[in-house]
């Protein structure tokens, strides 16, 4: 049955969004409007594209609502009235209208997960799944729980890897950003002065004179250069081939190629340990947690991992000749499976890595600041000596 989009008036002030199921266009103006709404637009529409432009939560409002809806359905509340406080309470406009979606698909008799389906932009396969194995187990409440907790970790992780990487961009931007101020408007209206003075420039400062020429004359190629890299960089990252390369070449940088590489794995042991813990079969698990890798070369080692458990290898082999495994991780699992408690030990590498990343983003912050500000001040204190040496020079000529 094809699905539509529609937009519907509740009352004078509030207009609705949603998607639902029917035969016709006809059918759906027909449903709304038995349902006392009045509709102003109905279209038909199943790509995720349209639905993500509709709706769109932040990853931080997702991992309220499902911790939120977890504690309801703890309080023995029903998930359609869980559903519906929580829609009561909530001010954002998207998740209202996801939340009243979810409501009507669970009262048309479909379970939780097969609703959350119907909005993969949203509720990722991951999450899905867990809610799937929660449904099947009686435990909804506690799988909803987990989702919430590795959200909330997979934000914090990430927000550790931008602020780590913001940081030193940041003063990146506004060094290069004064010394080309510097070079371009400052070091000119000397030369002039120097050359009206025709006085024998030192070494440093005809250096100096000369990068200030280029950077004057060339910089909207310098730009254009720049940009054409960057679109180039862009597009050839696109080619699966060649994003494995790249994505190498990033695990290899010093200090950040560990950062990618800690927390790629923590997500994707806490990922796994999670699924396993919610009773989601291992390949099968092996399979959602690669979708939630975003280093395309970890995601190809992933893959090796699945096919060697698939042809009857033991997690701990597996992970032990993946490259991106060191073998700490490797033993850790060995323990786990031995002792029958292999989500326990995956959780526990997730830490390790996590643990790992903190420390790693600390180390970073701490050394960039007086890195920067040693580099800036060699790049400051070598124009303003090429900027003064011609003045010392010309005092010496005159006395």
């Amino acid at each position: 049955m094809p699905k539509f989009l529609y937009r519907v008036k509740n009352g004078p002030l509030e207009v609705l969004e949603g998607i639902i199921e029917a035969d016709s266009e006809r059918a759906v103006i027909n449903k709304l409007a038995r349902q006392g709404y009045c509709p102003i637009s109905v279209k038909e529409g199943s790509a995720d594209a349209e639905k993500a432009e509709i709706y769109r939560i932040s990853a931080k409002r997702l991992a309220n609502f499902t911790r939120h809806l977890s504690e309801l359905l703890n309080a023995s509340l029903t998930l359609y009235n869980s559903l519906s406080v929580i829609e009561n309470q909530s001010e954002n406009k998207n998740l209202k209208t996801i939340i009243k979606a979810l409501k009507g698909h669970i009262k048309d008799g479909k379970k939780f997960s097969e609703a959350l389906k119907n909005y993969p932009g949203i509720f990722s396969e991951l999450y899905v799944n867990i809610a799937r194995s929660g449904e099947e187990s009686g435990s909804l409440d506690e799988a909803l729980s987990n989702i919430a907790d590795l959200l909330d970790k997979d934000e914090d992780m990430r927000s550790k890897i931008i602020a780590a990487s913001a940081y030193p961009m940041l003063m990146a931007a506004v060094g290069l950003g004064t010394i080309f101020i510097l070079v371009t408007f400052i070091v000119p209206r000397l030369v002039n002065m120097f050359v009206e003075m025709e006085a024998k420039l030192p070494l440093p400062t005809r250096m100096l004179i000369a990068i200030s020429g280029f950077a004057r004359d060339y910089w909207i190629w310098m730009i254009f250069f720049t940009g054409s890299a960057i679109v180039l960089f862009r597009k050839s990252s696109l080619n699966p081939g060649v994003k494995i390369k790249l994505d190498r070449i990033k695990l290899g940088i010093p200090v950040f190629g560990a950062l990618i590489k800690d927390a790629e794995l923590a997500r994707f042991s806490r990922t796994f340990s999670m699924l396993l813990k919610n009773g989601v079969p291992m390949l099968d698990s092996l399979k959602i947690v690669s979708g939630v890798i975003t280093n395309s070369a970890i995601k190809e080692d992933a893959g090796l991992i699945y096919e060697d458990i698939k042809a009857g290898s033991s997690l701990s082999n597996a992970v032990k000749k993946s490259r991106s495994f060191p073998l700490l991780a490797g033993n850790m699992i060995v323990v786990g499976e031995e002792g029958g408690f292999l989500d326990k030990a995956l959780l526990n590498v997730a830490r390790n890595y996590e643990k790992s990343l903190e420390l790693g983003v600390k180390v970073i912050t701490s050394l960039l600041e007086p890195a920067f500000i040693l580099i800036m001040g060699l790049v400051i204190g070598f124009i303003v000596v090429a900027m003064l040496l011609p003045v010392f020079q010309i005092s010496l000529i005159s006395h």
